[in-house]
């Protein structure tokens, strides 16, 4: 992992809570451009600071840095309704999900 995997994880997870960068600058008690710094790669956030960011939007650090997921917010998503089917559905998620993939 690196500085630009920060940066990316950093938008992905913003972005895909559609909350603007100045905005959640500010809701973290921040400067307005505290955000656009990360995600621009001019600045790493603190230790505190990147607890902040994951506290905010209700992940653990090890979801944060978990490379494997490019998504990590819609991934949790699928997740918490896979959670809420029965086996024989989950394997025909499976499955759709190998048909969509063997297509592309």
């Amino acid at each position: 992992m690196d500085r630009k995997f920060v940066q990316i994880r950093y938008a992905r997870i913003r972005n895909a809570h559609k909350i603007s960068a100045r905005k959640l600058s500010l809701e973290l008690g921040q400067s307005t451009e505290y955000i656009n710094q990360i995600e621009s790669g001019n600045a790493l956030p603190s230790l505190e600071g990147l607890f902040n960011f994951c506290d905010y939007f209700n992940m653990s650090l090890g979801e944060f840095f978990e490379d494997r997921f490019n998504f990590p917010v819609e991934y949790a998503n699928i997740i918490a309704e896979l959670n809420k089917m029965d086996l024989l559905a989950v394997n025909q998620v499976y499955e759709l999900l190998k048909l969509i993939n063997a297509n592309k």
